[in-house]
This record gives structure tokens, C-alpha cells and sequence, in this order.
């Protein structure tokens, strides 16, 4: 979301930028509110608490991706294949924008906005790459039996590794040196793997 002239727009903008490069612990609403050149007491008069507006730029983030997904899948004039690479491109740099520090701070600290993040992602997975899948299909780019279920399920998997701290600590070592180091590449990766796999 762009910076507005209206004051809860620039409150969530700002918000957004500071929790997503500092994490949500480290960001106190005084420095926020000293940021916007606000009062804390005009801050509360917009968001009772941190985790409330924690909450809405969770939320905000999630309908931003949401609206721009859904405005290319329903894009007629493109193939499928660049429909495919559209999504997945703007989605990972949507993902660039999240520090992993950020999703494991909430997880512990935030937990409404722990869930919010989840029903995102669970979005994402089981709605619209389940009707990107059906739609290669019906378009011949995909083969029809292709078990798309499992695809599915391989796709949710790979958000849950970017966006659960908790996964990533059960893998060893020398697999976690050769992994990518940010939640945009190691999100193309996996949905590379996951349309084009690994044999030559």
C-alpha cells in the first residue's frame, strides 16, 4: 500500500515497513508514531493496540496479493504459461518484502496475527493455485490425470517452509547451507520443483 495523504493509510504504510524490516517485537508504537510526526496519543485514536494494527497490515498485505493474483488469473489476453510466471513472480516479491525474523517474532508474540497470516496462506494454497491448476487443464497445459491434489498440497508445503520457523529448525544443517537465503528465492525454487521437477 502507498503512502496517502489520509492518516490511517499512512499509519498501516509505515507500520507495514518498519514491523516487516524490524520485526513486530523491536517496533514500539513511540518510534512509529515519532516516524509519522504523530502524537501517540493521535496513533491510539486510530489503533487501540500494536497487535491491532499488526493485525490490519497483515491482513492489508494478504487482500494487496490476493487482488493482484486474482486481476491476472481473470487477464483473458494471456497465456497460460505467462499467467503462470506473472503470478509466481509478483507473489515472490511479495514474499522479498517479509523478513523471516518477522514471521517468527509473531508467531511467538502475536498470535492473532500469527492466525491472520495463516488463513493467508491457506488462501493462497487451497484457492486460487487449485483454480490456476484447473485452468491449465482446461487449457491443455497440464495433463489431466496430473494428480493436482498432490500439487496442491506440494505448494502449501512450500509457503509453510517460508512462512513457519518451526519447519525450517527440522531440517539438518548441511541441507539448510545449501538452501536459498530468502523467502522470494526459496519460494521459486520449490514451485519450480513443482512444475518442472528434477530429471533431465
Amino acid at each position: 500500500m502507498e503512502a496517502t495523504d489520509n492518516p490511517r493509510d499512512r499509519i498501516i504504510a509505515e507500520a507495514k515497513t518498519m514491523f516487516f524490516t524490524y520485526g513486530y517485537s523491536k517496533v514500539l508504537m513511540a518510534e512509529l508514531a515519532k516516524r509519522l510526526g504523530m502524537s501517540k496519543k493521535t496513533l491510539y485514536q486510530y489503533f487501540k493496540s500494536k497487535e491491532e494494527l499488526l493485525n490490519v497490515v497483515i491482513r492489508q498485505h494478504g487482500f494487496d496479493i490476493q487482488y493482484e493474483v486474482e486481476r491476472i488469473m481473470q487477464d483473458e489476453e494471456l497465456a497460460f504459461p505467462e499467467k503462470v510466471k506473472q503470478i509466481f513472480s509478483y507473489v515472490g516479491i511479495k514474499l522479498h518484502d517479509i523478513n523471516p525474523l518477522f514471521v517468527e517474532d509473531i508467531k511467538r508474540n502475536a498470535p492473532s496475527g500469527w492466525q491472520q497470516l495463516q488463513k493467508h496462506k491457506a488462501d493462497a494454497a487451497f484457492l486460487r493455485f487449485n483454480a490456476l491448476l484447473n485452468e491449465g487443464v482446461r487449457k491443455g497445459f497440464i495433463q489431466q490425470e496430473a494428480n493436482r491434489a498432490m500439487a496442491v498440497l506440494l505448494y502449501a508445503s512450500a509457503l509453510e517452509t517460508i512462512l513457519n520457523p518451526d519447519f525450517t529448525q527440522q531440517v539438518p544443517q548441511e541441507l539448510i547451507s545449501e538452501l536459498p537465503t530468502t523467502p522470494g528465492t526459496v519460494f521459486d525454487g520449490l514451485v519450480n520443483i513443482i512444475f518442472n521437477g528434477i530429471l533431465k
